[in-house]
């Protein structure tokens, strides 16, 4: 880099060859050309061009649409995911939480929607305008859509409206059978637009007892534990619900290591969290006898 840098400042002086045969590796000769040049204004623009396309690449790379077109792949009345086939036979469900679940939810209605049923999605307040707003309509359902979109968690936080969106999906799980197939669409920001703590314990409750062990110093991993034990669809409450039913989940990780117990508080993954555990959590923060 500094026998680069000084060729760039002295456009007289000879690239050693070694240096060349590096910035060969790395570079077109056509960008060669320009290192040597007094103005080397066109190479960092070509390098921003470059660079911008790279970061567009990646971002399509990892659009809810996308990433549902490269895991769902259909044939006929059947469709493979994750190399498992499965029977359409109209008998396809579909609900989901999380910010990307939208998106997500109208690639799966493009592919099999004509095997779709009914739907319950909870994503965040506002995001259907936002969409519109920025040209990215298909990202958004049909008009004549059998999946209910529902708004809420506002600043991402739980509250009423993403309480109701839980309640409808706690309902149609409850509905299912033996001979239906259900398809669960998960994303970051789905615990939040799934609140459903177990009663008599309200959302305010729940909200302050999560507050008050983040204040105390409680770690995320605490966090989580208390949150699941109160709550009846996340650590595997959902897939308890939609028993008999055949689940299949889809889930974009927000989480390093993607511990699929963590994405959105594990609604489909049975949690292994023990009334003891979560007693001692409150106890340790002092939570218990206040």
């Amino acid at each position: 880099l500094q026998a680069l840098n000084a060729t760039i400042h002295d456009p007289h002086r000879p690239i050693d060859p070694s240096m060349a045969r590096v910035l060969s590796l790395i570079r077109p000769q056509p960008i060669l050309a320009l290192v040597g040049r007094p103005k080397p204004t066109f190479c960092k623009m070509s390098m921003d061009s470059r660079a911008r396309k790279v970061f567009a690449a990646a971002v399509e790379a990892v659009q809810p649409d996308t990433v549902i077109r490269k895991s769902i792949e259909r044939t006929e009345d059947s469709v493979l995911i994750d190399g498992r086939r499965f029977t359409l036979k109209h008998n396809l469900h579909l609900m989901g939480f999380g910010k990307a679940v939208l998106g997500m939810a109208a690639e799966v209605e493009r592919i099999v929607g004509d095997h779709l049923v009914n739907g319950v999605i909870s994503v965040p307040h506002g995001i259907q305008q936002t969409l519109r707003q920025h040209g990215k309509s298909h990202l958004l359902l049909k008009e004549n859509s059998r999946i209910k979109v529902m708004e809420g968690a506002k600043h991402n936080l739980p509250d009423d409206d993403a309480q109701r969106a839980a309640e409808g999906i706690k309902r149609l799980a409850s509905e299912l059978t033996e001979d239906d197939l259900l398809l669960v669409l998960i994303s970051g920001g789905g615990s939040a637009l799934l609140p459903a703590p177990i009663p008599p314990i309200s959302l305010q409750d729940k909200l302050d007892v999560t507050r008050r062990l983040a204040a105390a110093g409680a770690t995320i991993q605490e966090l989580n534990k208390v949150r699941r034990a109160l709550s009846l669809l996340k650590g595997g409450g959902l897939a308890h619900y939609a028993h008999p039913a055949q689940v299949v989940a889809l889930i974009l990780s927000d989480v390093i290591g993607d511990p699929l117990d963590l994405i959105a508080s594990g609604p489909t993954v049975r949690s292994e969290v023990w009334p003891e555990e979560v007693l001692s959590i409150l106890e340790r923060y002092k939570l218990l006898d206040s």
